[in-house]
């Protein structure tokens, strides 16, 4: 039988653990989480982004969700940067970088850790590194490979995508039922491998009073303010909400939580319009629940999404959601059967944000009603247990 080098053992950077049962969160404190009666599992991820974002977030999330059910988790990294931030939060990490599609010697690797390690499951996180960690669980004969799709953008493109989907690929599974219909018309003969478990967040923890989240927070009181949760990057397209703000009345707020290499480029376009001293950048937030609480509504004008976390975080909080047309969108915002919305889809022009906006920021009646909507379809579709169950029954 074959054997792996001995000189191949050492194979990861290992950062001091936080393991499983320390430093969890301040929303998992006092949360008790149903086990069930099944032996736990060993279950690694790997993600292989440049950055800590809002996927990253997500994959820690259902990683803490696992573990406090009794599984033992490890999620590998290619960056420090992320590792160092998922590790704060709770999780067991390891740096083990997986390069371009011709590193096949990261693939090996991995594949050795995987092999040493044994576990019932690998998860891969990141799209792009599809190839390199699919190879690898494949070398290692890991029993199951799941791939989670948390991009509309990450389709089987080309024929490398779509030979490891068919050939190595136990599950393929998408935060967004959207996504799985368009992968099955495309692969039709993969539709018994691909399955939708409807992304969850957990909640994050005390309310707060509007006017005490807006005092915590250094904002106006008494005047419509709607707010905005992500990155300052390219995709999130946070100048077309800029753009979409010139056309609401004069009292109207918008409070931006997040960081990000346009940062500057954001506050010049503010300026530029007229609006600057309307728009209140706030920076990254550790703690998002104070913003949800001090705004009236969330806003997303993202390019692409899959299921937005701060979308969800916001409908668990009872917040009205008004958001482009991204994947996700409808099926989180759709009316419930009791004709009731959680918030509004709008098309991506600035005019048509801004319109779907003035619609309802100035009718508490619309917008309480809508917060009601969305706190319920947050309970009924995106509860971080539900999540959880979808998970733990596909392993």
């Amino acid at each position: 039988m074959f054997e792996w080098p001995r000189h191949f053992c050492n194979i990861t950077d290992r950062i001091p653990a936080g393991r499983n049962t320390i430093n969890r969160p301040k929303w998992e404190e006092g949360l008790t989480i149903s086990r069930q009666e099944k032996a736990p599992l060993r279950i690694i991820a790997h993600n292989g982004a440049p950055e800590w974002g809002g996927g990253e977030i997500a994959l820690v999330d259902l990683l803490l969700g696992l573990a406090g059910r009794g599984h033992r988790v490890t999620l590998l990294c290619n960056r420090r940067l992320v590792a160092e931030a998922a590790e704060a939060r709770g999780v067991e990490t390891r740096l083990l970088r997986l390069g371009g599609d011709l590193a096949v010697h990261d693939a090996v690797r991995l594949a050795l850790l995987l092999r040493r390690e044994r576990p019932d499951v690998f998860v891969v996180g990141t799209f792009r590194k599809l190839w390199l960690a699919s190879a690898a669980a494949r070398m290692a004969r890991v029993p199951k490979l799941v791939v989670r799709i948390g991009l509309s953008s990450d389709t089987p493109r080309n024929f490398k995508y779509r030979f490891v989907l068919r050939r190595w690929v136990d599950h393929v599974v998408f935060v967004a039922d959207v996504m799985r219909k368009s992968y099955a018309e495309d692969l039709p003969e993969l539709a018994d491998r691909l399955t939708t478990i409807l992304k969850g967040v957990p909640p994050l923890g005390p309310r707060f009073t509007q006017e005490a989240a807006r005092r915590a927070l250094d904002l106006p009181m008494g005047v419509p303010l709607l707010g905005s949760v992500s990155r300052l990057v390219s995709q999130k397209r946070l100048g077309r909400l800029l753009e979409a703000h010139v056309f609401l009345h004069e009292n109207a707020h918008l409070a931006i939580a997040g960081d990000g290499p346009l940062r500057g480029a954001l506050g010049q376009q503010a300026t530029s319009l007229g609006i600057r001293e309307r728009v209140h950048f706030l920076g990254y937030q550790q703690d998002i629940a104070p913003l949800l609480d001090a705004v009236d509504a969330l806003v997303i004008t993202s390019n692409r999404e899959g299921m937005s976390g701060a979308m969800l975080e916001a409908m668990a909080r009872g917040l009205p959601v008004i958001s482009t047309d991204v994947s996700g969108a409808r099926e989180a915002l759709e009316p419930g059967a009791d004709g009731q919305a959680p918030g509004l889809v709008t098309g991506f022009a600035p005019p048509e944000i801004a319109s779907a906006l003035n619609s309802v920021l100035y009718d508490r009646k619309v917008l309480d009603e809508m917060g009601r909507a969305a706190e319920r379809c947050y309970r009924e579709r995106f509860s971080y247990e539900r999540m959880l169950d979808g998970w733990e029954a596909l392993f």
